[in-house]
């Protein structure tokens, strides 16, 4: 009789089983065209990575830049970086992606970001940007 580790949901198969299910079926299967994508995408963020530290740097306080740097560079959550900063989540979060005023999105470093790339793009992120969409055009 088959028993459940409530604690984790696992069922035991024989080794036979599990052999028996192709590659391609499987959740970390990844074709050569998926492998492209992904280190065209690898190389993309590279590439435009020193751009947006420039742009960071220009237009967000030191507070956003911080905190932007924590959570997406260093994998940190929201809560982890109120703890650190002795804020509340909710802080952090505002200086992430803005807060809703009378019905407008107003501050947050992506934002700002976001529309600092929209509305002048540095030379490396638009060269950048047409490298990886020729490469993915090239995957299709």
């Amino acid at each position: 009789m088959t028993h459940f580790n409530t604690d984790f949901w696992e069922v035991p198969l024989d080794a036979s089983c599990l052999d028996s299910i192709p590659a391609e079926r499987a959740i970390w299967f990844e074709t050569p065209s998926d492998r492209k994508r992904r280190h065209a995408l690898q190389d993309f963020f590279q590439e435009v990575m020193p751009a947006v530290r420039d742009i960071m740097e220009k237009e967000l306080t030191d507070r956003q830049q911080e905190v932007l740097r924590l959570y997406y560079f260093q994998g940190y959550t929201q809560q982890d970086i109120a703890a650190a900063l002795k804020l509340t989540q909710s802080t952090v979060s505002r200086h992430l992606f803005g807060a809703a005023r009378n019905g407008q999105k107003v501050g947050g470093a992506i934002p700002k970001l976001r529309k600092a790339i929209e509305t002048r793009p540095p030379r490396e992120v638009e060269k950048a940007l047409s490298v990886l969409q020729a490469r993915f055009a090239e995957t299709a």
